[in-house]
């Protein structure tokens, strides 16, 4: 398997930052006004890595919400820029492992279910704003995670087979993507939103130092742009 591919594409969530807490955080600061409040093991074995529309599906469905879904997006939209206002910091060994594949020229991406407004802030506050050839959100597919659409759209914008790409993520609904995909799926345990060990995942690593760069074939990145 050493040296069998060419690209890595990155969750966000979970996998750059611990960012699962500031979103239920969120949810919570809309919900309670209306009387509702929900615990943080609950959101995580729920909703952690859907879409934002799932999300807030599935809450007005578990709450009985009357009000209408747009409402409730904007003001969880409004909640979550007001959190990330606060700054954000790394997982350990993030912005190492990021700056280490730039130089060895692998191809890197980000595929994320959240919305490009919070994906391009949080990257600003992790200093990764610049890091990557293609960013992929949730907001420009037709399905979001499970389905493989992001991962094959980050791969077409790399350049770069979905076979021969890396995918690294942190909860089931992702990794189940990154294997529809046809990616090699690492499943990464350092947030404090991290599952078992995944069926889903080819390989389990319990922090970002512990990525092996042997699986990568190293050279002058392909040609990415931005969608």
């Amino acid at each position: 398997m050493s040296g069998r591919f060419r690209a890595v594409v990155f969750d966000l969530d979970g996998v750059l930052w611990d960012g699962e807490a500031l979103y239920h955080r969120a949810l919570n600061a809309v919900l309670a006004p209306l009387g509702h409040a929900l615990d943080y093991e609950t959101y995580r074995q729920a909703v952690a890595g859907l879409s934002v529309e799932d999300c807030w599906e599935w809450a007005r469905e578990r709450f009985g919400l009357g009000q209408p879904l747009e409402e409730l997006l904007e003001a969880y939209h409004r909640a979550v820029m007001e959190l990330l206002r606060d700054g954000v910091e790394p997982l350990p060994g993030a912005r190492q492992l990021v700056g280490r594949l730039r130089e060895l020229g692998v191809p890197l991406a980000l595929a994320s279910s959240s919305r490009r407004e919070w994906v391009e802030a949080t990257l600003r506050g992790l200093g990764l704003e610049r890091a990557f050839q293609a960013i992929v959100t949730a907001s420009e597919v037709e399905r979001a995670k499970p389905a493989p659409d992001l991962y094959l759209a980050a791969a077409r914008l790399l350049g770069v087979p979905a076979q021969r790409c890396i995918a690294v993520e942190d909860t089931p609904t992702g990794l189940r993507a990154a294997r529809a995909a046809g990616m090699f799926a690492v499943q990464l345990r350092a947030a404090s939103s991290c599952f078992p060990p995944q069926p889903e995942a080819d390989l389990v690593i319990d922090s970002l130092w512990d990525f092996d760069l042997s699986l990568l074939q190293t050279g002058a990145p392909a040609e990415g742009r931005q969608p």
